[in-house]
């Protein structure tokens, strides 16, 4: 399955790619302009390194698991590609980078545009403690086309939207994640930040991930349970972030997000309000 979603990452990434050469190809006979000096450096950077968490997720699940895996960025062109939890590590000090792959549209001083395509694993409720759950239909892998806007209210108050949309068609929906995030700078190197979000999706989502059908009530014995579109969770996070020196950058953080409304009714939703943690330790090569 995953090898299958990799393979139509690459081919968005190619498609992208072709259209980009297009448009940047030099007329006939034209001298091509010399490539801007930082944007040649930032394609030469490149971040590695390992993360461990604790979480429940999706939200709403009662199991609370330990993660540990690799974390890592780097950029190809204007395409960058990265993990999550690198968006805090590989331009520390400078700009944030989306998980997966990512390209910016537009910048200024205030307000930046970019677009970004991730995978997103899906559920095998067969994998649940709760045997209740090992009837219910399985939630597809798919990937998800992210576009983000980042506002920049102030000096230490900044503003997210991001919408992200199934783009194979499984049942995956629309996302509205929005972040007000305040930051506070200890060094020129280390910094912390404290983040309020807000989610909302529509029907197609919140009936895959919450939602049981008349199918999985019959498998099951649980309520068959229907709802549409509309605002789902509520999120609060602290993180730090510091360059101990040239190559070595790190981040601890804690989180805490909970179900609302329709969402949190849901005879899935056995956890409303969950809690997690991560560290994370990277060398990046500048």
């Amino acid at each position: 399955m995953k090898q299958a979603l990799a393979g139509a990452v690459l081919s968005l990434i190619a498609a992208a790619g072709l259209a980009q050469d297009g448009a940047d190809a030099p007329d006939q006979g034209r001298t091509a302009a010399p490539r801007d000096e930082v944007a040649l450096q930032a394609s030469r950077d490149y971040l590695i390194g390992a993360a461990i968490g604790s979480s429940a997720n999706p939200l709403g699940t009662a199991e609370q698991k330990l993660s540990f895996g690799g974390i890592w960025a780097f950029q190809l062109g204007r395409f960058r590609f990265a993990s999550s939890g690198a968006s805090a590590l590989l331009n520390q000090g400078r700009e944030t980078v989306d998980s997966g792959v990512s390209t910016q549209l537009a910048r200024s001083d205030k307000v930046s545009l970019n677009t970004s395509l991730a995978i997103d694993d899906g559920r095998d409720w067969r994998d649940e403690k709760d045997p209740r759950f090992h009837g219910l239909g399985k939630v597809r892998a798919t990937v998800r086309g992210r576009l983000t806007l980042g506002l920049t209210l102030s000096e230490r108050w900044s503003l997210t939207s991001r919408a992200s949309q199934d783009l194979l068609g499984r049942d995956g929906g629309l996302r509205l994640d929005t972040g007000l995030n305040y930051r506070h700078r200890i060094s020129r190197d280390t910094h912390w930040d404290l983040s309020f979000g807000a989610g909302w999706a529509n029907g197609t989502f919140r009936q895959t991930h919450y939602g049981v059908s008349p199918e999985g009530a019959a498998a099951t014995g649980l309520p068959a349970y229907a709802l549409g579109g509309g605002w789902d969770s509520l999120s609060m996070g602290w993180r730090i972030t510091s360059a101990l020196n040239r190559h070595w950058v790190g981040y601890a953080g804690l989180g805490v997000a909970q179900l609302q409304g329709a969402a949190r009714r849901s005879p899935l939703a056995t956890r409303p309000t969950t809690y997690s943690a991560g560290v994370g330790l990277a060398y990046r090569n500048r």
